[in-house]
């Protein structure tokens, strides 16, 4: 009986080169589901980022219209309370 140790060294490469291959393949897969992962975070930040925008564009045209409001309410108010006044003492 003849013992070669280099015999089964074809079958032991095939095989390494098997689960290599194999590793690679399902690493390539886990990276492309990754990848398509991190596309849809992107883009459900992107729009979350455009709604906030536009919100705060809201925000800022409301606080305006609502300042506006104010000052217009004030000044009739001013105006009333003077006429008030002045007819008081017009009637005193």
């Amino acid at each position: 009986m003849k013992l070669d140790p280099f015999a089964q060294w074809g079958k032991v490469f095939e095989m390494w080169q098997k689960l290599t291959d194999d590793s690679i393949a399902r690493a390539t897969a886990f990276c492309a589901e990754v990848e398509k992962a991190e596309a849809k975070r992107v883009e459900r930040a992107a729009t979350a980022i455009e709604e906030i925008a536009k919100l705060q564009k809201e925000t800022l045209a409301y606080g305006a219209q609502l300042g506006a409001e104010l000052r217009k309410v004030s000044l009739d108010a001013f105006q009333k309370a003077t006429a008030l006044a002045s007819t008081a003492a017009t009637a005193a």
